[in-house]
């Protein structure tokens, strides 16, 4: 009898321990169908065979940024252009200057001259620029740079201003003289592009100057 219920004993404990293990298998495939659905924590074991968030993305998908030729340079819409060349720039910039002072010379527009720190436009101002007026006039596609000039004494700030004043004066008279403001630009070069060199007021004379570009067409 005893031996009968120790056989019984051990064979309910086997059952016990074969549904036990079936429970625990069944425990971990759910656990591991979970686990892949969630998102993995940062910085977790589980994220080590992957890259972290730096922007770097693996070989072979991609990577952007160092595609690039060192002469390219990317622009805000993802477009390449190519980087200036200085010296290239320098060459086309004297050939427009070229050009401008011959068709400037062939025109035989004059120069308006100004007083010591001033940028009222003299009666001898006026005559020349009803005469350059006419040519302006006369040739209906030129486009007209007014550029303003200062002696070297002040500052080259003050004279940048003062310039500029200049050269809106020489471009309001000729507005007035029928002249489109749309055929008219004005640029300031203050005291850094001078005619005459010496330290002497006949040479600061030639320099306090408004003087009319016809500008390139290119």
């Amino acid at each position: 009898m005893k031996k009968t219920l120790y056989t019984c004993g051990v064979a309910m404990m086997g059952l016990a321990l074969i549904g036990l293990t079936g429970c625990a298998s069944k425990s971990v495939q759910s656990g591991g169908d979970s686990s892949a659905q969630a998102p993995a924590k940062a910085g977790s074991e589980s994220n080590a065979g992957s890259f972290p968030s730096t922007g770097v993305q693996p070989s072979g998908s991609g990577l952007r940024g160092l595609d690039k030729s060192p002469s390219e340079e990317r622009v805000g819409n993802g477009a390449m252009l190519a980087k200036v060349d200085p010296s290239a720039s320098a060459a086309r910039q004297l050939d427009e200057a070229r050009a401008e002072q011959a068709a400037s010379a062939a025109a035989g527009l004059r120069d308006v001259f100004f007083a010591y720190d001033s940028w009222a436009i003299s009666e001898e101002g006026r005559q020349a620029l009803t005469r350059n007026a006419e040519w302006i006039k006369s040739n209906s596609s030129a486009q007209v740079k007014i550029e303003g000039h200062c002696d070297e004494r002040g500052t080259s700030a003050y004279n940048l201003v003062l310039g500029e004043k200049r050269a809106k004066a020489v471009r309001n008279y000729l507005v007035e003289l029928g002249i489109g403001a749309n055929r008219l630009s004005v640029v300031s070069y203050g005291k850094e592009q001078p005619s005459c060199s010496e330290h002497a007021e006949p040479c600061y004379q030639q320099n306090r100057r408004g003087h009319l570009v016809v500008k390139s067409g290119k």
